[in-house]
């Protein structure tokens, strides 16, 4: 039975977490989004790419260390590796080296080489750096759109109630005899006019988180929620006190793409060097140590002593003369010995001095060249990208700033008018077209207003982001 009851209650609190909705705040969402990032993870992969080049460049300051070894079966007349000689029959044979390679000048291409690498590096992290902004700056606007989709529902629905209200008090009119049954019929097309627009908002609404799961790349499954920032538009910075040049030196500090453009420059400085090294002479020095064997190879392992008779004329008759010889007695020469014994050392140093090599080695110094020259257009085009963003967005702002103030004033005014019309109404001296006309007015004096707050907040955000603030809605 208990575990009956455990089982239950195992499976009630799966559902309860299957059906649980995610709460997440914009700081949660951007972290996600960078987490999940397919462009971040392929800057990752860029920078992972560039470390190990810039390690490899390192490398190459070393010897470098090989080792081989062959072995061959041979037919017919072949030379023995062991001693040189011709052998009219099939032998094994096999070497063994190790060989090394260290370059002692080569117009300073390899340190130059590592600072190229180097360079390259920085750059692509800050391309990390400025990928993630681009990502913050994305899920920030989609999130304050959700802010505002769900701002402009909860209109919408208050407006919905608002008519019913009305809608329901006219019916006890009409029922108590008091108004006429057609006194109802504006008041009901508004009602009908009024829940379609809650469902259109209701979809806007839907279709904004859409786009946040997208970007967040998170199943169409997920119930997500996202959290109700309290934000004191009283307190949002004025725009209008900032100055252009202010903005624009600041934000270069903390652009990461005008720092990746900065280090490009210093890449293509450096490929230039290297190109140039070409040009001058080279010292490399070789180092290589070898043996062999050979199974036809013998070892002289002792010698006999025999006469060597030999026949000479002397005065006219033959005589034989024996002359004492040492003939050497070979035994079998093992593997290891050998390879003791055939071993060998060989130096080497190299001096190379290009004279000609048909224009390829000019041609890359002048195209080095010419990417030096791209690459700070290159940052040319970010600045006047970040000079051009900061002038709109301190214009928008400004222009944002306004608009609000204006649209507040305009509410705070339709909203006095709507409340006099809406008391009016009440006591049947207000008919009901101009109570609802006055009901429109305040309706869309209500959503200019929401839709120049946001505006404003997002503005203002844009520019603390270019300052290199984080996104946030609570400051």
């Amino acid at each position: 039975m208990k575990l009956f009851l455990f089982f239950i209650s195992a499976l009630l609190l799966l559902g309860l977490d299957l059906n649980a909705q995610t709460i997440m705040s914009l700081e949660d969402c951007i972290q996600m989004a960078q987490k999940n990032s397919i462009s971040v993870k392929q800057s990752y992969l860029n920078n992972a790419d560039a470390v190990i080049l810039e390690k490899y460049s390192k490398q190459q300051l070393l010897p470098s260390l090989n080792s081989s070894t062959d072995i061959s079966y041979n037919l017919g007349r072949s030379i023995d590796p062991t001693t040189n000689d011709f052998l009219t029959e099939s032998f094994t044979s096999q070497r063994y080296s190790i060989n090394s390679m260290l370059t002692l000048y080569n117009g300073n291409k390899l340190r130059n080489s590592i600072k190229q690498a180097m360079m390259n590096r920085k750059a692509t992290e800050q391309d990390i750096e400025q990928m993630k902004r681009d990502i913050a700056l994305l899920v920030a606007n989609t999130y304050l759109s959700i802010l505002y989709a769900k701002e402009n529902l909860a209109n919408a629905r208050n407006q919905y109630q608002s008519t019913k209200e009305q809608l329901d008090k006219m019916n006890k009119l009409i029922d108590a005899g008091l108004q006429a049954p057609t006194a109802s019929l504006n008041l009901e097309a508004q009602l009908l006019s009024d829940d379609q627009l809650v469902i259109s908002r209701k979809n806007d609404l839907d279709k904004f988180y859409l786009d946040l799961k997208n970007i967040l790349l998170l199943d169409d499954s997920v119930k997500l929620q996202i959290e109700i920032p309290k934000i004191d538009f009283n307190k949002l910075a004025e725009p209008e006190f900032k100055q252009l040049n202010e903005l624009y030196n600041a934000s270069l500090q903390h652009y990461p793409a005008f720092s990746a453009a900065e280090y490009r420059i210093k890449s293509a400085e450096y490929q230039n060097k290297i190109a140039e090294a070409a040009l001058l002479p080279s010292v490399n020095f070789y180092a290589g140590l070898s043996t062999n064997y050979a199974d036809r190879a013998k070892k002289i392992i002792g010698k006999n002593e025999v006469i060597n008779n030999q026949t000479i004329i002397f005065n006219g008759e033959e005589v034989s003369i024996g002359f004492p010889v040492s003939v050497p007695v070979f035994g079998t020469y093992k593997y290891f010995d050998q390879l003791k014994d055939n071993a060998g050392l060989g130096l080497a140093l190299q001096v190379r001095i290009p004279i000609y090599n048909k224009y390829a080695t000019r041609a890359q110094v002048q195209r080095s060249k010419l990417n030096i020259e791209s690459a700070k257009l290159s940052r040319e085009k970010v600045l006047q990208d970040v000079k051009s963003n900061i002038q709109a967005s301190l214009a928008d702002a400004k222009a944002a700033r306004l608009q609000y103030l204006a649209a507040k004033k305009a509410y705070d005014a339709q909203k006095a008018a709507f409340g006099n019309a809406k008391t009016q109404f009440d006591i049947g001296t207000l008919g009901t077209y101009d109570y609802l006309k006055a009901k429109s007015m305040y309706e869309q004096s209500e959503n200019t207003l929401l839709i120049s707050k946001y505006t404003y907040l997002f503005k203002t955000k844009i520019l603390e982001f270019y300052l290199g603030e984080n996104l946030s809605f609570e400051k």
